[in-house]
């Protein structure tokens, strides 16, 4: 856990407790966290919350207090338009706490803050009627692809499909931790919609991902590259009854993700351990497949899994 998680999860659980000095003091550590990043509004923010703690009014801190006071001509925060955070960062959405292995692709701001697909989701229920609208992220119609540690069948079968298939609108499509978020975190900014809002094609390249089982295709071809799964508009529209038929008859591609198997998680837990330098015993790797497999989770319980166990060797 790095240092602020660790603050504001200390914070929080000793206010729960109810030692209210502790939770100041710790809050106060991370206003000074983000003091020395000259991220002023966020350190303004714990310290109203290390003063509502103690009892005391909750006054804006002015930005004095921090031992830094901009001149008035320059610009703290760069106002621009949200985009998808770099793929190589270890970050975590500000709102729920959750890692980017475990939420998929996050959302940053200027400041440094990052939001989930869930947590944006939520934001948007809270609109009335008529002011939801589809978060617009401007990025350029290129993209590179970014390789991950492990690949799993399907993300694999994507790869290589996208570099010979440019589609205007691709449907992504496949079960909880089927590796969907990941794969498209390797792309690097790129639109990403869930097509529960109204949206704009234009010509830059968009995905709309589904979490649900693939709809059975209708042909599949046999071509120099491997079977070549083709689906059709009837199949999909009533596989994805909440998409817009109009919507779904301007998909020209279709990547399904089927859940991992028992063998794919297992070659992904091995590649994971490399990589975080963790030494398990097979008997371990064996039981870690079967919670992943069994949880419904699929790569994303995986994940979460093997974070939870501290590097070093085990037996």
């Amino acid at each position: 856990m790095s240092e602020i998680r660790s603050l504001l999860a200390n914070a929080q659980a000793a206010e729960l407790r109810g030692d209210k000095e502790e939770a100041a003091k710790l809050l106060r550590e991370a206003a000074s966290y983000y003091r020395d990043r000259q991220q002023l509004r966020r350190a303004a923010q714990m310290l109203r919350q290390a003063r509502r703690v103690e009892g005391l009014p909750e006054d804006e801190p002015d930005e004095s207090v921090f031992g830094f006071e901009p001149p008035e001509d320059k610009v703290l925060v760069e106002q621009r338009e949200p985009r998808l955070a770099d793929p190589n960062a270890d970050a975590w959405c500000s709102f729920c706490c959750r890692p980017k292995a475990e939420v998929g692709p996050l959302v940053g701001g200027p400041t440094g803050s990052f939001i989930c697909e869930g947590c944006l989701s939520v934001s948007q229920s809270l609109l009335p009627a008529g002011q939801q609208r589809e978060a617009h992220v401007q990025e350029p119609a290129t993209w590179k692809i970014t390789a991950l540690t492990h690949q799993l069948p399907s993300q694999r079968r994507a790869t290589q499909r996208l570099t010979r298939l440019r589609a205007r609108l691709t449907l992504v499509i496949g079960p909880t931790g089927s590796g969907k978020s990941a794969w498209l975190a390797t792309l690097g900014n790129v639109r990403v919609l869930d097509g529960s809002a109204p949206m704009t094609l234009t010509d830059e390249p968009t995905f709309i991902v589904v979490t649900a089982e693939p709809p059975p295709a209708a042909i599949v071809l046999q071509g120099e590259h491997g079977p070549e799964p083709i689906h059709d508009t009837a199949t999909l529209a009533k596989a994805l009854p909440h998409l817009d038929r109009k919507l779904i008859e301007q998909i020209d591609a279709v990547f399904p993700f089927e859940t991992p198997t028992r063998d794919s998680l297992r070659e992904l837990a091995h590649a994971i351990a490399s990589v975080r330098h963790l030494a398990l015993p097979e008997t371990a790797f064996t039981q870690l497949t079967e919670l992943a497999h069994r949880s419904g989770r699929g790569a994303h319980e995986l994940i979460a899994l093997l974070a939870r166990i501290p590097t070093g060797s085990y037996a």
